[in-house]
């Protein structure tokens, strides 16, 4: 058989799996498993009196030895209310060694620093993006808990993901955040813009929920709760400490380009959910992205790490290498990637 033609039979195969998992009655499935009915989508006002914060974070691996990698990492939060930013604040960058194995020095230091506590499980994984993650929700939830200790009651938290920890150490910590959140009247959220959550063995729940929505008429902004739907999900994570948040789909403008999954504690009541959504939608409006709230567009535009902070970075550790008696055929044999020579025809 022909490349062509291997190419042709692999690109019809992928396209029929994609096809199975969103079959044209998806819609009509959906409904049928969830129990979903018109009544099942909530409509939110977008009304909201109060500041919206959003919380995010930006992580890049800088240098990757294979042994070992550097990485660069940070956080950031915006504020709004009224349409108008009150504030952002970004974390300085944190410049760390992420290795396989057991432990790491730099998240136990930055741990402690941020909670005046050292970590209760290492930091034990073998890839190197993951622990750089893990090191950036550390920053991420410094800052959600600084805001939760600032905001009035009544404000809203955003932040950018999932209520469930990536890292049994920060168990604690978001338990901490949210109860400070409860105690003070600050509502809390999560957006995610993309979700591996699938119904009826393997189906996308976003746009199942999108489908049945348009198929019923449902006017936006909408949300949708896939927690009352008790079964409905495929996947669960196993570990009980994950567990914190009931799950939503939300459509947050008419204009809006698509729907998001929303997270939030599983003990609000409907008049907390209902403001929740209402702040969410009234913050979606901005056109760049529209139906996707701007204080988390505005909080990772001010948090990613571009190409220009990388090569930074690289430069000062290539500096600081030359002070401690190394040159640069020490650091290609370290860090050299013939990949990115390659790049280079």
């Amino acid at each position: 058989m022909d490349q062509n033609t291997l190419y042709r039979d692999a690109i019809r195969r992928v396209a029929g799996r994609i096809r199975e998992a969103a079959p044209p009655d998806l819609a009509e499935r959906f409904s049928a498993a969830g129990g979903f009915d018109p009544a099942s989508y909530r409509h939110c006002r977008p009304e909201f009196g109060g500041a919206v914060c959003a919380v995010d974070g930006s992580n890049t691996i800088v240098l990757d030895a294979g042994c070992f990698a550097v990485a660069a990492v940070r956080a950031s939060v915006s504020a709004y209310a009224g349409g108008a930013r009150l504030y952002h604040r970004t974390t300085p960058l944190y410049v760390v060694t992420v290795n396989p194995g057991t432990g790491n020095e730099d998240f136990d230091a930055l741990f402690y620093d941020c909670f005046q506590r050292p970590p209760k499980v290492h930091l034990d994984h073998d890839d190197p993006v993951r622990n750089a993650a893990v090191i950036r929700d550390t920053l991420e939830y410094r800052a959600a808990m600084e805001m939760a200790g600032e905001l009035d009651a009544g404000d809203l938290i955003v932040l950018d993901g999932t209520l469930q920890v990536r890292h049994a150490s920060h168990d604690e910590v978001v338990e901490s955040l949210l109860n400070l959140c409860n105690l003070r009247g600050v509502l809390i959220a999560a957006v995610t813009k993309r979700t591996s959550l699938t119904w009826g063995g393997g189906h996308p729940i976003v746009p199942a929920a999108e489908g049945l929505a348009r198929g019923l008429g449902i006017p936006e902004p909408w949300y949708l709760s896939l927690s009352a739907a008790g079964g409905l999900l495929d996947r669960r994570e196993t570990s009980a400490w994950k567990q914190r948040g009931e799950q939503y789909v939300a459509r947050l403008h008419p204009r809006a380009d698509r729907a998001f999954k929303v997270e939030i504690p599983r003990y609000y009541d409907t008049e907390r959910v209902e403001r929740v959504f209402s702040a969410l939608a009234s913050f979606a409006d901005d056109g760049r992205v529209t139906g996707y709230p701007y204080p988390l567009l505005d909080a990772h535009l001010t948090t990613r790490i571009g190409r220009d902070a990388v090569e930074q970075v690289r430069h000062d550790i290539i500096r600081d290498m030359d002070r401690l008696g190394m040159n640069l055929a020490d650091y290609t044999g370290i860090f050299g990637d013939y990949h990115d020579e390659f790049d280079r025809y």
